[in-house]
């Protein structure tokens, strides 16, 4: 099956429109939640379901991934402008940041574990029911 290609501004329409939702669901919201981030997750429902095919945004989203090295910059001189913050508050920040992260990467792990965990109990169970069925065939047919 052949890709259709869409234009440029075809696929940049796209995420400006994704973009426009997201910063009135970020308007909208009680709490505080970056607009970029709920494009990001509206983004994804859309190829999801099929509302928007990859084939609608690949190109553009490519291209943006080929700079987004360039798209840092703007964050880096924010932070560079904050270095009197960082002064003060950088050791507490790290930290925090250190501990979220081994927290994060260890509820993952428990998750994980326990869920493969469930699957290999049913599993398990599955097995030994289809084992006892198959011995009481076994001893009805002798």
């Amino acid at each position: 099956m052949e890709k259709k290609v869409y234009s440029f501004l075809h696929q940049a329409f796209i995420f400006v429109a994704i973009m426009l939702i997201s910063k009135g669901i970020a308007f909208i919201l009680p709490i505080p939640m970056p607009a970029s981030v709920i494009g990001l997750i509206l983004l994804f429902v859309a190829l999801s379901t099929n509302i928007v095919k990859l084939e609608q945004v690949e190109g553009l989203g490519t291209s943006l991934t080929g700079i987004i090295s360039f798209l840092f910059v703007p964050s880096g001189i924010s932070l560079y402008n904050s270095l009197d913050i960082l002064k003060v508050y950088g050791v507490p920040i790290l930290a925090v940041i250190f501990i979220a992260t081994f927290v994060i990467l260890a509820i993952t792990g428990w998750s994980a574990s326990y869920l493969l965990g469930v699957k290999e109990k049913s599993g398990t169970k599955e097995r030994k029911l289809a084992f006892l069925k198959k011995q009481q065939l076994e001893e009805v047919q002798r």
